[in-house]
């Protein structure tokens, strides 16, 4: 039977979203056996509920392209995490952006629930883009990834996480988060590389015009300063505490350019231009395409990576019927692997367009210490 799905006229106020989390979760399902042994390396999942998914993918929009596989993508999403992973699954369609903050606020404001549940999922799928950010500093240039509400106004996904992580009750919880949308750049004059680290770094290192001479130069100073700066061997803490080095030995990163180019912290004008990165602790995300690229779907059956998640899923469901659990880990290189390798997640655009077949990688980032593993119910 299919789970109900909530539209963006059924949340038209903070009481609408209320009611409707108050009707799904007072029927919620308790785990057959929530008392499931784990160790101090693998993250708790012995709580009441397996925890709360939601979903929200958006077909109609004003002007952009409507995803005309929106219903395939929330078929294939309650079965994965509903009828598959046993999460409680609460969906919703057509959201406008302040929709979308206001069910995602409401969902982590569900305390009671959390506190009694293993994890916390949300799927993200629409229309995406990245965003310039404004910056007070001269020469540095930061993108937010975005998702677009049906009303074309967007939301940020780094606002998203924040919400997310600033939960309380899901503290020190694995909180995992599915984005299929694009992120193509929405501001053209931007065409430099990205760094996805988000780190500040000078420009000013010797390499002109390719020389090769000033290359090799370059590259021996670097492996000379590397081995001075980071000796081969480790010596003792002087605490006693194996594998930790003395405190004298700490060096910032930076101190390597410093050394190599005489960089001044005062005289700041060449910077890269960077990517804001998302993740946060105890967080998983999983985009559908790299920074700067389209992301796909396909009709009568969905955006691409949710396509491989669902199958990976059940894959996973198959393989690991004697341990009975699923590996979080084991589930995304299936669907990096199934998406790059398969013939299947190809464009098929027509002969004599620019590159008329087409891949897109799905990229994932985590900040996740200890093993997430989705144990199968019995019930």
């Amino acid at each position: 039977m299919a789970l109900k799905v909530y539209t963006g006229k059924e949340v038209g106020s903070k009481k609408d979203v209320t009611d409707i989390f108050a009707s799904v979760l007072k029927t919620a399902s308790s785990k057959s056996n929530p008392t499931i042994p784990t160790d101090e390396n693998e993250y708790e999942c012995n709580k009441r509920y397996k925890g709360l998914a939601i979903i929200i993918s958006n077909e109609n929009f004003k002007t952009l392209t409507c995803r005309k596989y929106c219903d395939d993508e929330i078929r294939l999403m309650q079965e994965t995490f509903g009828k598959c992973l046993k999460f409680t699954v609460i969906t919703f369609k057509d959201l406008k952006a302040k929709q979308i903050n206001l069910v995602l606020k409401i969902a982590c404001k569900q305390t009671e629930f959390h506190q009694q549940s293993d994890c916390f999922a949300c799927v993200l799928a629409s229309h995406g883009t990245e965003k310039p950010r404004t910056m007070k500093t001269s020469g540095v240039y930061y993108r937010d990834h975005c998702i677009c509400g049906v009303d074309e106004d967007t939301v940020t996904t780094k606002s998203i996480i924040e919400t997310i992580t600033g939960t309380e009750a899901l503290q020190d919880k694995p909180k995992m988060l599915f984005v299929q949308a694009c992120r193509m750049k929405m501001d053209e004059t931007a065409i430099e590389s990205c760094i996805d680290q988000g780190h500040v770094l000078p420009v000013k290192i010797a390499v002109k015009e390719n020389n090769p001479i000033i290359i090799s130069d370059h590259a021996d100073k670097v492996n000379r300063l590397s081995n001075s700066l980071f000796p081969t061997k480790i010596k003792s803490c002087t605490s006693g505490i194996p594998g930790n080095l003395p405190q004298k030995e700490d060096i910032v990163e930076a101190n390597i350019f410093q050394k190599l180019v005489g960089w001044n912290t005062d005289k700041l004008k060449d910077m890269m231009r960077v990517i804001y990165p998302p993740c946060t602790d105890d967080v998983l995300v999983v985009y559908s395409s790299a920074s700067e690229k389209q992301s796909y779907g396909r009709e009568d059956q969905g955006g691409w990576m949710l396509i491989s998640l669902h199958k990976a899923v059940k894959e996973q469901l198959r393989v690991q019927k004697a341990t009975n659990r699923i590996d979080i880990l084991d589930v995304l290189i299936f669907m990096t692997r199934e998406v790059s390798n398969s013939e299947t997640f190809q464009t098929k655009f027509p002969e004599g367009t620019v590159n008329p077949k087409r891949k897109a990688a799905i990229v994932f980032e985590h900040c996740l210490h200890k093993e997430l593993y989705l144990y199968n119910s019995t019930d």
